[in-house]
């Protein structure tokens, strides 16, 4: 395995947790929408988030590097800011390492 292919490999895995994390976000704010609690607004960006990351990082395995790194790096970044910092940590990483996957020499 190269090294351009290993780094999008760590990219996309890096994407995918990220982007399974805020899904499950969403599925643990589904009790608290339903009794009234929770913003659905919210709800609706985390989901949404969570699996355009996920198409994002397989666009980076399929050899898409800068397409789905710049998309993780805004989507990082859009997740810090809106408050799943831990998450959006993940796809931020996952899109510079899929911006910089292209630039490895082997």
């Amino acid at each position: 395995m190269k090294s351009k292919q290993l780094i999008a490999l760590v990219a996309m895995l890096l994407g995918l947790v990220g982007g399974v994390l805020l899904l499950v976000n969403f599925l643990e704010a589904i009790p608290r929408i339903l009794e009234g609690r929770g913003e659905i607004t919210g709800s609706l960006i985390t989901i949404a988030i969570g699996i355009i990351a996920i198409i994002a990082s397989l666009m980076i395995w399929k050899g898409s590097y800068f397409a789905g790194g710049v998309i993780n790096v805004v989507l990082g970044i859009i997740a810090i800011v809106y408050g799943n910092r831990s998450e959006g940590v993940l796809i931020l990483l996952s899109g510079v390492l899929g911006v910089v996957a292209p630039q490895i020499k082997d």
